[in-house]
């Protein structure tokens, strides 16, 4: 007994009634899908649809004569009850319409984004008043404090960010010098390399390029490694075993580069200051004698301190926005890079902003 071929899927027009036959499936239609749906786009006229006679129709055999129908029933069709049923499907799955564009469509987006913006500014502000109340917490029992989690935050985010720090710093005070020098040298006031140098390395360069640094660097990385816990729902765990994510995660992050970005500060200053010794003994022949006696004289130590202010101020604002946009991730891979980038940006704006908002406040302060 030889075993029945299926049929190939075949149609026939004969007196404006066409009839298809045969399996109307992917596996039997194959290459053959967009030939089968030209020709039969090119048949015209009033048509009766027999479908009675298909052996076999999948979700492919049925798109293809659905959109050869323009995604309706043709009014004259004949076919099984479980083949209706195919093409019902196809009926609910159509896509909504679009809403028509409007004239002022881009007032919905900036909507969209103020009303975003103000629900973060909320939870920024929220986890702000939970860090409070841990790190009063903290001091009140010294015992559950988190101090390994500090020092094992200050070993991996301070001595692994002193290459870079260094070669930026170092490059800054070279530039800052060089541009100075030109200028300087025509209208003989060579000295004055000291206070540019100063001014600008100790008061906004110093602690303004490690913040960047810090927010590209540590930032990304302290949203990264909550976001991932997130995903892997370690911070249900936590909360399960009776243990906050902001006491264990965030607060130690936060005091660790209030410690740790202010000593970076003074490094970066350090290796600022001799980049700009470099260039000014180059070319405008100061001995690095003279600029380091100078120094103190020109540049008051207020500056070396707003900067070291400004450097702890930075280091709260990186952990801060690094741990609310990890707590923020939601358990999938798009949203944890999505808040990653999200986080070092909005920290490298409040950085950049803040530094501002300082040096207005403080304009006529620390100058000679």
């Amino acid at each position: 007994m030889t075993e029945k071929k299926p049929q190939q899927p075949h149609w026939q027009l004969e007196d404006q009634t066409i009839t298809l036959s045969g399996r109307w499936t992917l596996r039997r239609l194959g290459g053959n899908f967009a030939r089968q749906q030209a020709m039969l786009r090119n048949i015209q006229g009033n048509l009766v649809w027999d479908l009675r006679a298909v052996e076999a129709m999948d979700s492919a055999g049925a798109l293809l004569l659905w959109q050869v129908w323009g995604n309706r029933l043709p009014e004259q069709l004949e076919l099984n009850d479980h083949h209706r049923a195919v093409f019902s499907r196809l009926a609910d799955l159509q896509p909504l319409a679009h809403p028509p564009r409007h004239p002022f469509q881009f007032l919905d987006a900036l909507g969209a984004f103020l009303i975003e913006t103000g629900r973060d500014l909320w939870g920024i502000f929220l986890l702000m008043g939970a860090l409070i109340l841990e790190f009063g917490r903290g001091l009140r029992h010294p015992r559950s404090f988190p101090w390994r989690e500090i020092s094992a935050t200050i070993v991996n985010t301070g001595p692994s960010s002193l290459p870079i720090l260094t070669l930026i710093g170092f490059l800054i005070g070279i530039v800052i010098s060089f541009q100075s020098a030109s200028t300087l040298a025509q209208y003989g006031a060579n000295i004055y390399i000291v206070n540019i140098a100063g001014l600008s390395i100790l008061r906004e360069f110093g602690p303004l390029i490690t913040a960047i640094i810090l927010s590209g660097r540590s930032g990304s990385a302290f949203t990264a490694q909550i976001g991932a816990m997130r995903v892997t729902e370690e911070l249900d765990a936590l909360r399960t075993f009776g243990i906050p994510p902001i006491r264990r995660l965030v607060l130690p992050k936060v005091i660790a580069l209030a410690i740790v970005v202010p000593l970076l500060v003074l490094w970066t200053d350090m290796v600022g200051i001799l980049g700009a010794m470099l260039v000014a003994k180059a070319n405008l022949g100061i001995s690095y004698h003279f600029f380091i006696q100078e120094m103190p004289v020109a540049v008051p130590s207020f500056n070396l301190w707003l900067g070291i202010v400004k450097g702890a101020l930075f280091g709260i604002l990186i952990a801060w926005i690094a741990g609310f946009h990890g707590l923020k991730v939601q358990p999938n891979t798009t949203s944890l890079s999505r808040e990653t980038t999200n986080s070092v940006v909005f920290s490298i704006t409040l950085v950049i902003l803040i530094d501002a908002i300082l040096a207005l406040a403080f304009a006529n302060t620390g100058i000679t």
